[in-house]
C-alpha cells in the first residue's frame, strides 16, 4: 500500500488511539487530528484514512475540492451512515487488506437533493423507513426490532400524489402518480433496499437510481415486509407494486409537503430536484464490484403505478387490506365472463361427452377415466359467471348463467340416464358409492374449487384450465352418479349424489364471489345482497352435511375402538359400521380354534359392554390354522 496520512477523531479514548497507532504497519506519513486538517496541504497524489465519525466525515466530503485527495473511511463507533454509503468493513484489519488488493480508487457520482449532497439515500414519505434493514447487536435484538417494525405494517396506511419529471435521453417524460414513497440513491450498491430488489446493478454508471412503492393493498405491502425483514434475498423478483426507474435527472413534485430523510435528516418540502454532481469524490469502497458501469436507463413496472382514477380512489382513503381491481381489468374480465354465460354448441357438446365419460368411468370403476371427464367439462364458465352476476347483482348475467347450467346439468343427466339403461349393471362400484354421502369434507373441497376459480379468471398469467380441473373435480361425477341413481330407481343413490352435485355449486359461488369481493370486482354496498342469497343457500345446504359429518366422526371413533382389539374369543379385524341407529355392524373375528353359537353371543355381549349401546353383529369367523412339524433331528 502507498504511503497514507491518518486523519482521526481526537475525541476517541486514548487507550484506542494508542493501541491502533502501536499496530499500524506501515506508520502512516503523518497523524493529524481532526481539527487540525485541512484540504489545502494536500494533493489529488495522497491518499488520506479518515478515522472520524459520520458528523466529521460529511463536513469533510462537503468540503473537498473538485480535485481532491483519494479519501479511505476507517470503521468507527460513529460511522454507520458513511460506513453504509461506501461499504466500509467492520474491521480496520479488512479495510487494509482491501487496499492492499486494490489500491485503485475511482471518482464516485454524488447525488444532489436541492444543492444538497446525498451521500446515503434519500427517502421521500414517512412510513417507508419501515422497510429498511438497521443491523443490531444480537440475533435476538435484530429480530426483536424487525417484529415490531413488522407490526407497524398493519398502521393504516394512505398514499400520497405525486408527479415525477424525468428524462429519458434528451426526452422529457412526466408520470401522475399516487404512492406509499421513493426512495433515490447514486449508488445501487449503497442501499440494502436496492440490493436486494435490483439486479446487475452498476457502481458509479452516471445515473440517479430511483424506486417509488406503491402497493394497491395492506395485504401486498405486508408479504413484502415480511420477505424483506424476515426472508431477504438478494436479487430477488420485483413486486409488482415497485417500479423502478434509472435516468439522468429526476423532480418530484407533492400534491403535499412531502416527509424527507436525507441521509437520515428529516426535513419538508413541496418538491425535490435531483441530480448527479459535477465534482466526484475518490472514495476507497468496499463493494464487489467497483468498475464503472455501462450508462444505461432503465424503466421496470412503470406502467403498474397507480394513475388516473385509481390514483384518485386510493389517495382518498386508506389502503384497503386486499386490491382494487382496475377499471381495465373489470372490463376484461366481465367481457370474457358475459360470453361464458352464453348457452354455446361448444359448450353442450362438451357437456355431453364429458358426462358420458364420466359415467363410463363410473361404472367401470376407473379413476383416471373419471379424471379425464373432469378436465373436458366445461361447468367453470357459467359458474363462475353466476357468482359474478350474484356479486354485482347483474339480473341478466345471473339468468343467463342459470340458463346455461340448468340446460347443462339436465343434459348431463339425459345421458347418465341412457348410459345407465343400456348398461346391464346393477351393482353400485365404489366411484359411485364415493359420491352418495356428501359431508363437510366435499363443502370445502367446493370452496378451495370456487376460489381457484375465481383467482383464476382475474389473473391471466393462471393458466384458467387449471381451476376448470379443480371446479370440475366437484360437479361432473356427482352429476354423472345422479343419472345413474335415476336410471336405477335407487332414491338413495340419487338424492345422496344430488346432494353433493347442490353442496358443491353452492360452495364453489359463494367462494368465487367472495373471491371477487376480496379482490375488488365490485363495492360491498352492491354486493352485500347477493352475498347474503349465496351464504343463505350455502347454510342450507350445509345443515345436513353437518349431520353427515357428525355421523363420519361416530362412525370412525367405533371403528378405531373395535378394530385391532383382542378379546378373549379371537381379534377383531375388518370392522365397519352399516347402521347407527340402531347401531349395526360387520366385523371378522380371528380366532385359533371354532366358535359356536354360544361364543358368537358371548362376543356380541363383549362389544356392546366396549361400546356401552346395544349391537346387532355381522360376525365372519377366520381360525388360525397352526401347522405341527415332526422335526426328527430335533433332540
Amino acid at each position: 500500500m502507498d504511503a497514507f496520512y491518518l486523519i482521526y477523531d481526537q475525541d476517541l479514548e486514548k487507550e484506542e488511539l494508542d493501541s491502533f497507532f502501536e499496530k499500524l504497519d506501515p506508520a502512516p506519513k503523518e497523524k493529524v487530528r481532526i481539527v487540525d486538517f485541512s484540504w489545502d496541504k494536500y494533493s489529488e497524489r495522497d491518499l488520506l484514512l479518515f478515522w472520524v465519525s459520520d458528523k466529521q466525515g460529511r463536513e469533510l466530503l462537503i468540503q473537498a475540492p473538485e480535485k481532491s485527495a483519494k479519501i479511505v473511511f476507517l470503521p468507527h463507533p460513529e460511522l454507520k451512515s458513511l460506513a453504509k454509503s461506501f461499504g466500509v468493513k467492520g474491521s480496520k484489519k479488512e479495510v487494509f487488506e482491501q487496499l492492499e488488493e486494490n489500491e485503485r480508487i475511482q471518482p464516485l457520482d454524488l447525488l444532489m437533493v436541492n444543492e444538497v449532497p446525498c451521500f446515503n439515500s434519500l427517502v421521500i414519505g414517512d412510513r417507508l423507513g419501515i422497510l429498511y434493514d438497521r443491523v443490531e447487536e444480537g440475533f435476538f435484538k435484530t429480530f426483536k426490532t424487525r417484529f415490531f417494525r413488522f407490526l407497524e405494517l398493519f398502521r393504516k396506511v394512505k398514499l400520497q400524489s405525486y408527479t415525477v419529471k424525468y428524462k429519458v435521453g434528451e426526452e422529457e417524460k412526466s408520470l401522475e402518480i399516487a404512492a406509499m414513497g421513493l426512495l433515490a440513491v447514486a449508488h445501487n450498491e449503497s442501499n440494502i433496499v436496492f440490493k436486494r430488489l435490483i439486479q446487475n446493478s452498476g457502481l458509479n454508471d452516471g445515473l440517479i437510481h430511483l424506486i417509488i412503492f406503491a402497493p394497491k393493498s395492506l395485504f401486498s405491502l405486508i408479504s413484502f415486509g415480511l420477505q424483506n425483514l424476515f426472508f431477504p434475498v438478494k436479487g430477488g423478483r420485483i413486486p409488482d407494486f415497485v417500479a423502478y426507474l434509472s435516468t439522468s435527472e429526476v423532480e418530484i413534485i407533492g400534491e403535499e409537503e412531502m416527509q424527507l430523510g436525507l441521509d437520515g435528516q428529516e426535513s419538508k418540502e413541496k418538491s425535490v430536484s435531483l441530480s448527479l454532481s459535477e465534482k466526484k469524490l475518490p472514495v476507497f469502497t468496499g463493494f464487489e464490484d467497483t468498475k464503472e458501469s455501462e450508462k444505461q436507463q432503465k424503466e421496470v413496472n412503470l406502467g403498474r403505478l397507480p394513475t388516473g382514477r385509481l390514483k384518485e380512489e386510493l389517495t382518498k382513503r386508506y389502503l384497503p387490506w386486499a386490491r382494487h381491481a382496475t377499471t381495465e381489468e373489470f372490463k376484461e374480465l366481465f367481457s370474457m365472463i358475459r360470453e361464458n354465460s352464453q348457452t354455446t354448441t361448444n359448450y353442450m357438446v362438451l357437456m355431453a361427452l364429458s358426462t358420458l365419460i364420466a359415467t363410463f368411468g363410473l361404472f367401470g370403476d376407473s379413476g383416471p377415466v373419471v379424471i379425464g371427464a373432469m378436465i373436458l367439462a366445461p361447468l367453470m364458465g357459467p359458474i363462475i359467471s353466476l357468482a359474478m352476476g350474484a356479486l354485482r347483482q347483474d339480473e341478466v348475467l345471473i339468468k343467463g348463467s342459470l340458463i346455461t347450467i340448468f340446460w347443462g346439468v339436465c343434459l348431463g343427466l339425459f345421458f347418465a340416464v341412457l348410459i345407465t339403461w343400456i348398461t346391464p349393471l346393477k351393482t353400485p362400484t365404489s366411484e359411485i358409492l364415493a359420491r352418495i354421502r356428501p359431508n363437510l369434507l366435499d363443502l370445502g373441497i367446493a370452496v378451495a374449487s370456487g376460489i381457484a376459480g375465481a383467482f383464476a379468471y382475474s389473473r391471466e398469467e393462471i393458466a384458467k384450465t387449471l381451476a376448470g380441473v379443480a371446479i370440475s373435480v366437484a360437479l361432473v361425477p356427482p352429476l354423472a352418479v345422479t343419472g345413474i341413481g335415476l336410471g336405477w330407481g335407487d332414491w338413495n343413490i340419487f338424492w345422496g349424489a344430488a346432494l353433493l352435485l347442490g353442496t358443491n355449486l353452492a360452495g364453489i359461488v359463494m367462494a368465487a364471489a367472495m373471491t371477487f369481493l376480496v379482490l375488488g370486482f365490485s363495492p360491498f354496498q352492491i354486493a352485500k345482497k347477493g352475498l347474503l342469497i349465496s351464504l343463505a343457500i350455502f347454510l342450507l345446504v350445509a345443515a345436513p352435511l353437518i349431520w353427515s359429518f357428525s355421523k363420519m366422526v361416530q362412525e370412525n371413533k367405533i371403528i378405531q375402538s373395535l378394530s385391532g382389539k383382542d378379546i378373549p374369543h379371537g381379534l377383531l379385524r375388518d370392522v365397519r359400521v352399516l347402521n347407527l341407529s340402531p347401531l349395526r355392524l360387520s366385523l371378522t373375528i380371528l380366532s385359533d380354534r371354532e366358535l359356536h353359537e354360544q361364543d358368537f353371543l358371548q362376543i356380541q355381549k363383549e362389544i356392546q359392554e366396549k361400546l356401552n349401546e346395544p349391537v346387532q353383529l355381522e360376525l365372519r369367523l377366520g381360525v388360525e390354522v397352526v401347522t405341527l412339524t415332526n422335526d426328527s433331528d430335533s433332540p
